[in-house]
């Protein structure tokens, strides 16, 4: 049985394509940027984490990569990012 989110980073990947990113929520541009540091899995609930923990879009940009590392799920490469 496929999980629910089979073929979730092929259809965000193509979404993006056709149209961009304007009026995307900014979790979904933060798990987009996420495909390319972590290559395989879920990464939404992850892009969700860090706009709870740093308050915006801007927050996750603007904060120190040690903080970013101490978010479950964010590995340096991801900080780095």
């Amino acid at each position: 049985m496929a999980s629910r989110h089979s073929g979730h980073r092929s259809r965000v990947k193509s979404e993006f394509v056709a149209r961009g990113m304007e009026g995307w929520p900014p979790h979904r541009v933060l798990e987009m940027l996420l495909f390319y540091a972590i290559p395989q899995g879920d990464v939404n609930d992850l892009a969700h984490e860090l706009i709870e923990r740093f308050g915006s879009i801007s927050g996750v940009f603007d904060a120190a990569i040690e903080d970013l590392k101490a978010v479950p799920g964010m590995g340096e490469h991801s900080a780095i990012l």
